[in-house]
């Protein structure tokens, strides 16, 4: 399982390098454009829709055909992934068709009346966009299939590749504008569904025409659906709602905060996505065996950890985020106001790292005891959080207040969590640690914050890339070496609180 794991973080990794050379490409060549705007508004219902159908699959689902390919009950499974498989295909093409043929109707519903232009740019761009469902839902589908017969690598590898060809598709393009944006998009995405189809073919499964046998299997997944779809539905709304609250104040407001979300996204993937898929069954076992006390030790781990590993990112991003966007994104249409307001947005987006991450660990032990309820109230806090900053920020005109609803929202959900958490396992332990970790963390990277500061003007006759080099080496050697000469590292990595120093 760590083997897999492993595998499944690092191609993850490479597949944020290469969508970020993707954003650093449109960033250059069309900088905020209205193209951009429409591009990211086109987006929304389409990773809406495959996200939730996305998460339905994975919580009801991959447990049930892992069961039965595990105990042997393979005509059973065969006929289940079958008919599964119509059944995806179906809702793809539905979704698909609605994205297609009301690409206007679906976007007049959530943008204001007076801005005409955009909504009509925007439904342009869903109108191809929403093609995309088709082989990104159906290829999710397969790969759910090669991860319950141990085929991860297949499976993480097609969205690499998916990366891969859109960003070769808009190196190639000979004027980029949001056609180029979308088709490269779609030629990505087929070609993900593509290599998972190929390693499907490869392992020569079955797919059955008579398929009556897995009948009631089907209706208790779709079941599954009734509880979970709105708790899912109203988790992913928040990207949404934000998006279009930001498309309220104007011209390139939808793409200064896409660029900024985009890279906070890429440390949140990197930082929760691939841990959580190792906690959801360690969870179930451990719960499964009563095994309350050491639940709690892995929370005030995973607590320890994640603060100080935040707590480093957070405060470089803080110092050193406008330089690394200058390197990454200035350049062509993209011009220095742009780095300003998007490093400020980053930093913004940051706060809520701890929470959005810890909030997951622990959502991921409610899925592990089969919390549906408790999911579906986390999402209508999540909702009305995002709603009503969002709401507040558009009518304040302030773009920042409206990326705030992000932070309002993980805060807000953490609480919960943590509430829920308690009435199962011992919390205070857990808040303990986290107090003393963030006063420990804290102490190491005050020194390290002020000789960073110091030192930064020495670094001005430096290029942008050398003198953020010798700047993050300096800040990075710093907090290493405080964190080993105060033997704080043994107390943050400690495996169980008796064994830190």
């Amino acid at each position: 399982m760590l083997q897999s794991t492993r595998t499944v973080v690092l191609l993850g990794v490479l597949v944020q390098i290469a969508a970020f050379v993707r954003t650093a490409i449109i960033a250059a060549a069309l900088g905020t454009s209205p193209d951009v705007d429409a591009y990211n508004l086109g987006l929304i219902a389409p990773s809406f829709i495959s996200t939730v159908i996305g998460s339905w699959l994975q919580m009801s689902f991959i447990g049930r055909y892992t069961s039965l390919v595990t105990t042997g009950e393979a005509s059973l499974a065969a006929a289940y992934r079958s008919r599964m498989l119509v059944l995806v295909l179906g809702l793809a093409l539905a979704f698909a068709s609605l994205c297609f043929l009301l690409p206007e109707r679906i976007m007049a519903l959530f943008m204001p009346n007076g801005q005409t232009a955009m909504i009509a740019s925007a439904a342009t761009a869903l109108s191809l966009s929403g093609l995309i469902l088709l082989p990104i839902i159906v290829g999710d589908f397969i790969a759910l299939i090669l991860n319950s017969h141990g085929r991860f690598f297949a499976a993480a590898l097609a969205p690499l590749i998916n990366a891969l060809v859109s960003v070769l598709g808009l190196s190639l393009w000979s004027s980029l504008n949001l056609s180029a944006l979308v088709w490269t998009l779609l030629l990505g995405s087929l070609t993900q569904c593509i290599v998972v189809t190929a390693a499907l073919l490869r392992m020569r499964l079955n797919f059955p025409i008579e398929t009556r046998v897995a009948k009631g299997e089907v209706r208790t997944t779709l079941m599954f659906a009734l509880p979970l779809l709105p708790a899912m539905m109203l988790n992913n709304s928040a990207a949404a709602i934000i998006q279009f609250r930001a498309a309220e104040l104007g011209e390139g407001a939808v793409a200064i905060y896409g660029y900024a979300s985009r890279l906070h996204g890429a440390l949140t993937q990197v930082l929760v996505i691939g841990l959580s898929t190792v906690l959801l069954p360690h969870f179930a076992a451990l719960w499964a065996c009563g095994e309350k006390a050491e639940i709690t030790v892995l929370f005030r781990r995973l607590a320890r950890c994640t603060i100080l590993l935040v707590a480093y990112l957070a405060f470089g991003i803080y110092l050193m985020g406008e330089t690394t966007i200058k390197i990454l994104l200035e350049r062509g249409a993209f011009g220095a106001q742009h780095t300003q307001q998007m490093s400020w947005l980053w930093t913004l987006l940051t706060l809520s790292l701890f929470p959005l991450a810890f909030g997951t660990f622990i959502a991921k032990f409610c899925q592990a005891v089969r919390g549906a309820g408790s999911i579906l109230v986390s999402g209508m806090i999540s909702f009305t959080a995002t709603w009503f900053v969002a709401w507040f920020g558009a009518s304040e005109a302030s773009l920042s207040i409206i990326a705030g609803a992000v932070v309002a929202s993980a805060l807000l959900v953490t609480c919960f969590w943590f509430f829920w958490l308690g009435r199962r396992i011992q919390t205070a332990p857990i808040l303990s640690d986290i107090g003393n970790a963030s006063f420990r963390i804290g102490l190491i990277l005050v020194p390290a914050i002020a000789v960073e500061r110091w030192t930064n003007p020495d670094s001005h006759g430096l290029s942008d890339t050398l003198g953020l080099l010798v700047r993050g080496s300096l800040y990075t050697a710093i907090v290493l070496a405080l964190l080993i000469a105060t033997r704080s590292h043994l107390w943050f990595l400690a495996k169980r609180p008796g064994e830190a120093a």
